[in-house]
């Protein structure tokens, strides 16, 4: 056993793990402290995508319970979604990837209802809240695509985006950000 210790090959070894693990650990603490930063913008610029996403949630459940009433098949997962993404925002989840993904997909499925709610007759009441809730839709969408955290975000990722950051990253846990627009 002492031959071991004492042996070039297994120095080499062990002088290669300890590199890979410091390499690692740096990682998980400098990047990851990059991307707690990042996360906070996300939650607490004075334009904060999160509180416009709150807002996109109350036009697309505004949206959706008008189409539950109209009995179209999408808005009982819309509204499964908007409480999904109200809850991350909520807990202020730092999966900024989690929460883009069903940001785009409630986005998809708001436009589609409100595709399917202009085919249907509704009162003139009905007719003007629906239009209310697409205009709050719309303009908070706006306001997510043109929020100064995509640019932060996009130079993040051009600065970051590069061989091998990615790859430890992904071996530490750590998801890289991602733009909203």
């Amino acid at each position: 056993m002492k031959k071991l210790f004492e042996s070039p090959a297994f120095a080499l070894l062990l002088a290669v793990i300890v590199v890979i693990g410091s390499t690692l650990l740096n990682t998980k603490i400098k990047f990851g402290r990059k991307c707690a930063a990042l996360c906070g913008e996300f939650y607490e610029q004075s334009d904060s995508i999160s509180a416009e996403l709150r807002n996109f949630c109350s036009a697309a459940e505004k949206v959706a319970l008008t189409a539950q009433q109209a009995e179209l098949p999408d808005a009982d997962s819309a509204l499964r979604d908007v409480d999904e993404l109200r809850n991350l925002l909520y807990r202020q989840s730092s999966d900024l990837n989690t929460i883009r993904a069903l940001y785009q997909q409630l986005l998809t499925s708001t436009f589609t209802m409100e595709a399917a709610l202009a085919r249907t007759e509704f009162s003139d009441e009905q007719a003007d809240a629906i239009a209310a809730a697409q205009h709050d839709a719309a303009a908070a969408k706006a306001r997510i695509d043109s929020s100064d955290f995509n640019s932060s975000a996009r130079g993040f990722l051009k600065r970051y985006q590069k061989f091998p950051t990615p790859t430890l990253a992904g071996m530490v846990g750590l998801n890289m950000p991602c733009a909203f627009d």
